[in-house]
């Protein structure tokens, strides 16, 4: 059962947090530079454990670096991120935030802020989507990136585009309706398989 709006009590969040979307349209139109500057911001917020922040952004621009950004990719990622104006590295060091009990905390604490960045991005009327497909080696060859830095993700920014121009395999994930499982089927309540009802 998915459940896209409602629960058995009507839960109150903020509207980007329930509207947000990873969509993949954007129209060529550059970000000014306080728009970058405000997703940088959100991001540089984000929690981290003991406050280490072990993250880096490149923010890649110009024309050279937005191919070797596109030259990472998976395949299907290479048919609609080329067009986002913002293409950004997330990078995470591991040495800064060290693995604990087999925990990657750093990657945890990547994610953490990353989301900062994507509902900082819905907010503000922009296309902001995160991706997993892409080569690793390639992006930390291709940015000059020196370890012990690893990838955390990859992700495309611009003003929203229009869903027509996207190749109709594409389009067609973007018409999608954005749902999620019902939260007994994820929550449980003292126990696990005891759903939680609210």
């Amino acid at each position: 059962m998915n459940d896209t709006t409602t629960t058995d009590i009507r839960a109150e969040i903020l509207k980007p947090l329930r509207e947000r979307r990873s969509d993949r349209h954007f129209t060529q139109r550059p970000l000014e530079p306080h728009v970058v500057a405000s997703l940088v911001e959100a991001f540089r917020w984000g929690p981290s454990s003991n406050n280490r922040q072990p993250w880096r952004l490149i923010l890649v621009r110009g024309a050279e670096a937005s191919a070797k950004f596109v030259d990472a990719l998976s395949d299907s990622n290479k048919k609609w991120a080329h067009v986002a104006p913002l293409k950004i590295v997330l990078l995470g060091h591991p040495e800064e935030q060290p693995d604990r009990d087999g925990q990657n905390r750093w990657l945890l604490d990547c994610g953490l802020a990353l989301e900062n960045m994507l509902v900082q991005g819905y907010s503000m009327g922009l296309t902001i989507h995160a991706m997993a497909g892409w080569n690793e080696q390639k992006v930390l060859a291709n940015f000059s990136v020196p370890a012990p830095f690893r990838v955390a993700a990859l992700v495309g920014a611009g003003y929203r585009g229009r869903i027509e121009d996207l190749p109709e395999e594409v389009a067609e994930k973007d018409r999608k309706p954005r749902t999620r499982k019902a939260p007994g089927e994820i929550a449980f309540t003292d126990t696990f398989g005891n759903a939680y009802g609210g």
